[in-house]
């Protein structure tokens, strides 16, 4: 029996911006390519703590609006203008690993980025996919750095 894009369990994919999480968008492309099926982009976004921002909102520069700008811009480049219809983008509110781990329920894999934007947490792996690979139901799929972005990185410290 054949499956079914639509039908068959996702691959779920966890993006932040960073050159990482693209990175990891594109394994997942592949990923869902080769599986034949649908592949859920997701970005979690935390709410403005900013006293300026309760005072003087922006509301181009509200979380949310600035989560699904980075989505839209992410599927463009990977795209073009035609987003296909096996790939879907939200946005969540919440810390990046729970968002993460409860989209990720009931889908083959979930594939993020070693290190996003933050560059705290253990020397291997950041905060969100550490969180990821021991709360997961699924398997993880974390994507190392090219090793022209790792030597680079390395040199700076």
């Amino acid at each position: 029996m054949q499956r079914s894009r639509m039908t068959a369990p996702p691959v779920v994919c966890g993006v932040d911006g960073s050159e990482q999480s693209k990175r990891a968008f594109h394994q997942a492309v592949r990923l869902a390519r080769a599986l034949d099926a649908r592949l859920d982009v997701v970005m979690a976004w935390q709410p403005s703590t900013s006293m300026y921002d309760a005072y003087f909102p922006n509301p181009a520069r509200a979380p949310k609006v600035v989560a699904a700008g980075i989505l839209d811009d992410l599927v463009r480049e990977e795209f073009g203008n035609v987003q296909p219809e096996w790939v879907t983008v939200h946005a969540e509110p919440g810390h990046a690993g729970k968002v993460l781990v409860d989209a990720s329920h009931g889908a083959d894999v979930l594939v993020v980025g070693s290190r996003g934007l933050s560059e705290l947490a253990s020397p291997f792996l950041g905060s969100v996919s550490l969180y990821c690979t021991t709360q997961a139901d699924c398997p993880v799929l974390v994507v190392r750095p090219e090793k022209d972005q790792k030597s680079t990185k390395e040199s700076r410290s």
